[in-house]
Order: C-alpha cells, then sequence, then structure tokens
C-alpha cells in the first residue's frame, strides 16, 4: 500500500513525469464563461431646470452603445418626449463636467448633463 505522500506526489505527477499545472490552469479558467456586466458601458445623462420636470427625474442612464455623439443622445430623449426638442436650441451640454459642442463622442462611463439657460441675478 503507498503513503499519502506518494498518492498525492503520483496524483499531480502526468503521465511524463512532471508536474501537472494546477493552479495556474484552474485560474485562468475560472468563471471564463461568465459574462462581465459593467457600469461602465452605460452613459449617465444629468437633467437641469426645466429639463428635470419634463424627463421627469434629475438622473437617467442609457447605454452607450445608443449614442455616439451628445446630439444623438440628446434626440434619444427628444424622441421620448418631443417637448424637450423645443429647447434644443438654448441648451449647453457638458461631458464629464466640461462644456462641450454637441457633435463631442461619447465613450462608455460619460457622465452627460443638458442645461437650459439660467437668469436671475
Amino acid at each position: 500500500m503507498n503513503s499519502p505522500e506518494e498518492s498525492v506526489k503520483r496524483a499531480v505527477l502526468s503521465a511524463h513525469g512532471k508536474p501537472l499545472p494546477l493552479a495556474a490552469s484552474l485560474r485562468a479558467r475560472y468563471n471564463s464563461s461568465v459574462a462581465t456586466v459593467s457600469q461602465s458601458t452605460r452613459l449617465k445623462v444629468l437633467f437641469f431646470g426645466r429639463l428635470k420636470d419634463l424627463i421627469g427625474r434629475a438622473e437617467d442612464s442609457v447605454n452607450s452603445a445608443d449614442a455616439a455623439t451628445i446630439e444623438q443622445l440628446f434626440a434619444l430623449y427628444a424622441a421620448r418626449n418631443p417637448e424637450l426638442a423645443r429647447y434644443r436650441p438654448s441648451l449647453v451640454a457638458s461631458r464629464n463636467q466640461e462644456f462641450v459642442a454637441w457633435d463631442t463622442p461619447l465613450h462608455p462611463g460619460d457622465e452627460v448633463a443638458f442645461l437650459p439657460p439660467v437668469s436671475g441675478g
């Protein structure tokens, strides 16, 4: 009968007498078939002033694949709420807290804000 140590040694040796790469291969395949889901594939969209009232909330999140530019993102919301379109000429847009042009490209994880004109003193 073999000792426990010999049984373990035999179990970890391949037919060629070399150790099998146990831990490395297991880690490499661990959860390999599980799709990763990340918030970074989303765009955070903020609405201020009257826009917030029209949309019904101050913040939303959309898939970044749904819009390539700020203009396309706004069009997505205007299609859902046509009254929003009348504010477009007077709006300012920002991406990641910097004012940007309407043709600015969007990237996963961006934060976009639509800001109406502000009045007051």
